[in-house]
């Protein structure tokens, strides 16, 4: 994230500005708030939209987009094609890129690599469902959040009975993620996606494209990607079995998005992969911390009962701590607070279903839930509009701060997710 620069505007539609998220050749991603979600606002570049016509096809564009149904694909919330400047809003995913967390911290195990193709594929099958084809699919176009990969930015998608936004001539994406048919000047179709998918994959398994570096000359990368082969003695053999059919240089030969799903299930099911799911390790040595923790404890027991026995003087305990807590959600510049050994956090969204709210503790994740979602209609809260999703849990912890996540989904089809933190301060 970045701070806003001067000229940065503070208000677009509904949205509050807060900070800017990233720029590009199709405009800057500004970080906005309505109050009750945030979202991811991309200011579309007026030289994009000279005319009438590229106004009417950008409309068409996310009428079309809206339609995409999909948990791993960052939903529209709003838009405004004929406002100065043209803006479309998407929900904000709180998470690194794909780029990045690679970048930081190595190629993915393939446990870790099998659930970010999971995901992927999933989200380019309701993506192609819905008649779209994204043209972007790269590293940097991924978020990485607690529940899974998201899909962003749909800058220069077209669905398949529109034109593209951009100009004759003008190269829409980033060459290292073509597909062939993006150099050879014929028909594109969603292949391409799927195409930029495996090249997108082999980076997470190895940390490196097939086709070399984003910052090397055009003609290099497309000699490469015509006519040469990728390395796949890098990878394992489950991982050469979906790569290589995303790669096929000919894309009617290409496995289809929907179908990579299914071939990826089926080698879940069937092979034990290699890795330990995220945060196993850190559960293991969790799990000895406690293990030693209660043999320390136990034994103090014994000892106080020894002394206890012998006429000692028993130490008093200490009096009981009432905690004070605060609640800080992403996108929200309000904090929410509260007293006692249980927290209360609320939340204002619109049809939501009920049991399909699951919240994950992401800092010190426990054998069970720690905490619950409910949803409670016509609060006073959030007004009679919206439905006030409650969630609670516990405060008693000996860490200061405890990362939450609660995600559902809504009648409409649409997927919600929220980011909060706990943070806890004692008081005698």
């Amino acid at each position: 994230m970045e701070r806003l620069r001067p000229g940065d505007p503070e208000q677009i539609g509904p949205w509050q500005i807060v900070n800017r998220l990233g720029s590009g050749g199709m405009g800057i991603v500004y970080m906005g708030t309505n109050g009750t979600r945030a979202a991811a606002i991309k200011i579309v570049r007026d030289f994009l939209l000279e005319d009438p016509t590229s106004r009417t096809r950008l409309g068409r564009e996310v009428a079309t987009l809206k339609k995409v149904k999909s948990g791993y694909v960052a939903e529209i919330v709003g838009a405004d094609v004929n406002a100065s400047p043209a803006w479309i809003a998407t929900n904000y995913v709180d998470g690194p890129s794909l780029s990045t967390l690679i970048e930081n911290e190595g190629p993915s195990s393939e446990f870790q690599w099998f659930e970010l193709a999971t995901g992927l594929m999933s989200g380019l099958t309701g993506i192609h469902a819905a008649g779209v084809i994204h043209r972007d699919i790269k590293p940097s176009n991924i978020l990485m959040s607690a529940t899974g990969p998201r899909v962003i930015d749909f800058g220069i998608s077209f669905s398949s009975d529109a034109t593209a936004l951009t100009r004759t001539g003008m190269v829409a994406g980033t060459p290292t993620w073509f597909a062939p048919e993006q150099f050879q000047g014929t028909k594109i179709t969603s292949a391409v996606d799927n195409f930029a998918a495996g090249s997108t994959l082999y980076f997470a398994a190895t940390g490196s494209s097939p086709w070399g570096k984003e910052d090397t000359s055009v003609a290099n990368t497309m000699n490469q990607i015509l006519t040469k082969e990728p390395d796949l003695s890098l990878l394992t053999q489950n991982q050469r079995t979906i790569i290589s059919q995303l790669l096929d240089k000919n894309p009617k030969n290409r496995i289809t998005a929907n179908d990579c799903v299914g071939l990826i299930e089926g080698i879940k099911n069937s092979t034990q992969l290699g890795g330990e799911p995220p945060q196993f390790g850190k559960s293991k040595r969790k799990l000895i911390f406690a293990l030693v923790t209660g043999l320390i404890l136990i034994s103090a027991g014994l000892g106080y009962t020894l002394l206890s026995s012998k006429g000692e003087t028993p130490v008093a305990k200490p009096e009981s701590i009432e905690s004070l807590w605060s609640a800080t959600i992403a996108g929200d510049t309000n904090s929410q607070t509260g007293k006692g050994d249980k927290f209360s956090v609320y939340l204002c969204d619109q049809a939501v279903i009920a049991n399909s709210l699951v919240v994950k503790e992401l800092t010190n994740p426990p054998t069970k839930p720690s905490a619950v979602a409910k949803v409670i209609k016509g609060d006073e809260r959030c007004g009679s509009e919206f439905d006030t999703i409650v969630v609670s849990g516990p405060v008693n912890f000996d860490k200061k701060t405890r990362d939450y996540v609660v995600a559902g989904s809504t009648s409409s089809g649409f997927i919600i997710q929220y980011e909060f933190s706990i943070k806890e301060k004692s008081q005698t």
